[in-house]
C-alpha cells in the first residue's frame, strides 16, 4: 500500500512516500499519465489503497514548481517534462530484486518541499499507526 505524508520540521521538512515496488510503480504510472495531459489529479483517488492524512494533488505548474503546502493540503506542481523525469527516477526503485532504496526528488524551485520516495526502509505501519 502506498503511504504518503508531510513530515514537518523547522529545518528540513519533507514529503515522504513509502511503499513497495508495485506501489511506487503505480505512482510512477500516474505521473506518466499526468505528463501526457497535465491536469489536477488527486493522488489518493487514483491509486487504490493509498493512505494519507493529507490531501495531495498533482497540479500543472504555474509560477511555482515542486511540492507546495497550500495550508494543510499539498500540490505537487509539475510540468509534463518534470513529471516524466520524476517517474523515471521512481521506477529505479521498483525492480523486484531490489529490497530497499530511496530517492530525494526536488525541482530546485525556491520554497519547494523536498519529496522522498522510500522502499523497504520503514515498517509497513509507519505513517499509519506509528504517527
Amino acid at each position: 500500500m502506498l503511504r504518503f505524508e508531510y513530515m514537518p520540521s523547522d529545518f528540513h521538512p519533507l514529503f515522504l512516500f513509502l511503499g513497495e515496488g508495485t506501489d511506487l510503480a503505480a505512482l510512477a504510472a500516474l505521473l506518466r499519465r499526468f505528463a501526457e495531459n497535465p491536469q489536477f489529479i488527486t493522488v489518493a483517488e487514483r491509486i487504490p489503497g493509498a493512505v494519507s492524512r493529507h490531501e495531495l494533488v498533482l497540479a500543472p505548474a504555474d509560477d511555482e514548481f515542486g511540492m507546495r503546502d497550500l495550508g494543510g493540503r499539498f500540490a505537487w506542481k509539475l510540468t509534463g517534462w518534470q513529471a516524466e523525469r520524476i517517474a523515471e527516477r521512481i521506477e529505479l526503485l521498483t525492480p523486484q530484486d531490489s529490497k530497499s532504496g530511496s530517492e530525494i526528488l526536488e525541482i530546485g524551485s525556491d520554497g519547494e518541499i523536498p519529496v522522498k520516495m522510500s522502499r523497504g526502509e520503514f515498517t509497513d505501519d509507519f505513517l499509519i499507526t506509528r504517527r
